[in-house]
């Protein structure tokens, strides 16, 4: 039996792109497994925006990573190299949540969220990261719960090219809401309009945006799904309509370091009594049934789309977390660890 190797943080990281020695890799012998339990050797894991935020206490995240920790894991996908479980025989490929970024985990069934043997009609297992995910499972929350869209009502999204941005907003479109997103680049608008299916995408790198913004959205804007703060968030909250909902889902524009970034003037809030609420999704993870029997049935009537992105090599962590916060990815940012089968 191979040693198992896992990632620890070095030190905290200095503001901006992340070093090859910001990690270290390193070896323990592999964990006895207990009746019921099973060994999974981790083959791919998101990259969320998260990924860069707990390293730094300065970026405001809820929790932050101290040099020595382990690194956590929002979602993998792994191939059962052993098992002690009536449920889940050796060779099985599933998906779960949590965990940490290591080459194999011991999994408990029965105190593991998310798990999942991998479905033989979902045609891409990166699904089962992305739209069939936790950042599905994120965007979900967000625009059922907080956004609310009724058919015809304006919905903007803010880093509509991203994981939950592109999928958030497919899901404002499958609830009859016309969708506005922000990304930037040119290269980027065009793709989350015309594969994404959004009615219209906006620019945030060009010098006019804030004027490009409101043409795009000439009534106002009745929902607002936000995952930047910053700039993009100021153009935003003066667009919102009175009784506008705004979900709180991320700020990615404080994630590398440096501090806080200036957002929105909040009497916005009050003027307009707007409801405004942040959210986390794993103290919802009691709804994942709801969640999969109405995404599950988008998704099996071709109405949902994902792209994804990825980094191979353990060594290389570093770089899928730096392409993510660069920008450099459309859809879901993915890191492998281990050959697909």
């Amino acid at each position: 039996m191979p040693e198992n190797t896992i990632v620890r943080l070095n030190r905290v990281p200095d503001p901006g792109v992340l070093p090859a020695d910001i990690f270290e890799l390193a070896t323990e012998s592999m964990p006895d497994l207990r009746p019921g339990q099973m060994l999974v050797e981790i083959i791919y894991q998101t990259i969320d925006a998260g990924s860069r935020a707990m390293l730094d206490s300065s970026s405001g995240y809820v929790f932050t990573v101290k040099p020595g920790d382990r690194l956590p894991a929002s979602a993998s996908i792994g191939r059962v190299v052993s098992s002690r479980s009536d449920q889940y025989g050796e060779g099985a490929l599933v998906r779960l949540f949590g965990g940490t970024r290591q080459r194999y985990q011991r999994i408990d069934p029965e105190r593991c969220v998310g798990l999942q043997v991998l479905e033989s009609d979902v045609v891409d297992p990166m699904h089962y990261l992305g739209i069939l995910g936790i950042t599905g499972f994120t965007a979900w929350l967000g625009i059922t719960d907080i956004c609310r869209p009724a058919p015809g009502e304006t919905v903007l999204v803010s880093a509509a090219a991203g994981a939950v941005g592109s999928t958030a907003g497919q899901f404002a479109k499958a609830l009859g809401a016309r969708v506005v997103g922000i990304a930037g680049g040119a290269r980027k608008c065009q793709y989350v309009r015309d594969q994404f299916g959004f009615d219209d995408c906006v620019d945030y790198q060009a010098t006019d945006f804030s004027e490009r913004l409101a043409q795009a959205c000439p009534k106002g804007v009745n929902s607002y799904f936000e995952n930047v703060g910053g700039a993009v968030q100021q153009a935003a909250f003066s667009l919102l309509c009175d009784f506008a909902r705004v979900a709180m889902c991320g700020q990615v524009a404080q994630y590398s370091g440096g501090g806080e970034v200036p957002g929105a003037n909040l009497m916005t809030a009050v003027n307009r009594q707007l409801e405004v609420r942040g959210f986390l999704a794993h103290t919802h993870y009691h709804r994942l049934p709801s969640f999969m029997a109405q995404v599950g049935q988008w998704y099996r009537q071709g109405r949902l789309i994902q792209s994804h992105n990825v980094v191979q090599g353990m060594e290389n962590l570093h770089e899928a977390i730096n392409s993510l916060v660069a920008g450099r990815n459309i859809g879901q940012q993915v890191h492998q660890l281990a050959a697909y089968p």
